[in-house]
């Protein structure tokens, strides 16, 4: 009986260390996808900088 216990128990842990494991993997391609977004932000904000200075200078 206390096998079982123990096999429950441990068959707990392996499915909350998943779920664990899921929700890490899910936070991990959020933060890709915000790099990627704020990279573009940068690039934006540099090729509007760029543009202004050659106006102002032009």
């Amino acid at each position: 009986m206390k096998h079982a216990v123990g096999s429950r128990y441990e068959l707990s842990t392996t499915t909350d260390e998943e779920r664990e494991l899921v929700r890490c993997r899910q936070e991990i391609a959020r933060l890709k996808q915000l790099v990627v977004q704020l990279s573009e932000l940068v690039l934006r904000n540099v090729t509007q900088n760029a543009e202004g200075r050659k106006s102002q200078s032009g």
